[in-house]
């Protein structure tokens, strides 16, 4: 089976520390339950440059390419 996964570290991590990844938003650990999360949360993840939000999965930067989509 064969997967397209970004570049993030998180896809080839046995036991990621997060639920969803960053730069794609595909889930990376279903061992970690989804929460929810408040805009303080969202806006200290778009500060960080992320693309989707680690713990709920929703996109944050719309309008925005990710990088992993531009590689395909």
């Amino acid at each position: 089976m064969t997967h397209n996964y970004c570049e993030n570290l998180n896809h080839r991590r046995p036991n990621a520390p997060v639920r969803f990844c960053p730069q794609c938003g595909a889930i990376v650990n279903m061992r970690i339950l989804k929460q929810q999360c408040s805009e303080a949360t969202h806006d200290k993840s778009r500060r960080n440059q992320n693309f989707f939000c680690v713990d709920c999965g929703v996109v944050l930067r719309k309008g925005a390419v990710p990088m992993a989509a531009t590689r395909r």
